[in-house]
């Protein structure tokens, strides 16, 4: 039967997500010294149901009520396995992995920094104008997430950047203890006036973890 999975946390954090993605239970297996938490269905067509949307949002509420208790290792959706069978395999073959993680972790949250164009670019009147315009607004946003990580430095322990559409999202692991007073640095940025910055978090530690399924 095949398996969704959220999350790998210690082996002593407890179940505080009864129910996931499409009202699945969620389950919590201990192996090889982690807990795992997954949802399991035989029909896994409904965790990719339409919209989406729906089923991403009820996946990271599952990963986040966990990270209430503790650090995990959250992962991507969709991860689905074919079997317990394998989830099994795979915990003997990663847990190291996963504990070493949990152990680096431990403490930390990320906090998400979404930098965007407060206006929309204009029409190009050639390519070149296009390009030109392009790399200008890039620059901007590159030295703004650069100001950003200079007043926040002595808060962070690690720092990441990511294009989006319009935009740059950056990624601050910072301590949990630590959260408030970042949110409270943040406030005082000024931020230029043709820019707009989202901040998002604390959630579990993505961002920074360097594995696939």
């Amino acid at each position: 039967m095949p398996v969704l999975l959220y999350a790998v946390a210690g082996s002593l954090v407890p179940l505080d997500a009864p129910s996931g993605v499409a009202n699945s239970p969620v389950c919590r297996l201990e192996h090889s010294g982690v807990a795992i938490f997954y949802s399991e269905s035989d029909t896994p067509e409904i965790w990719l149901r339409a919209p989406l949307s729906t089923s991403v949002m009820e996946f990271h509420r599952v990963q986040k009520e966990i990270f209430r208790s503790s650090a995990i290792v959250p992962f991507r959706f969709p991860a689905i396995l074919d079997s317990k069978d394998e989830l099994l395999k795979h915990l003997d073959e990663r847990s190291g992995t996963y504990k070493d993680y949990l152990q680096r972790f431990a403490g930390c949250a990320q906090m998400d920094l979404s930098l965007t164009h407060a206006n929309a670019a204009s029409p190009p009147s050639s390519g070149t104008a296009y390009l030109h315009e392009r790399q200008s607004r890039t620059r901007v946003l590159e030295q703004f997430a650069k100001v950003l990580r200079d007043d926040l430095a002595p808060l962070i322990t690690d720092w990441r950047e990511r294009s989006i559409e319009n935009g740059l999202r950056c990624f601050a692991l910072v301590a949990r203890k630590q959260v408030e007073e970042f949110n409270e640095k943040i406030a005082t940025v000024s931020v230029p006036p043709n820019l707009s910055v989202r901040v998002g978090g604390p959630w579990p530690v993505a961002e920074f973890l360097d594995f696939k399924l």
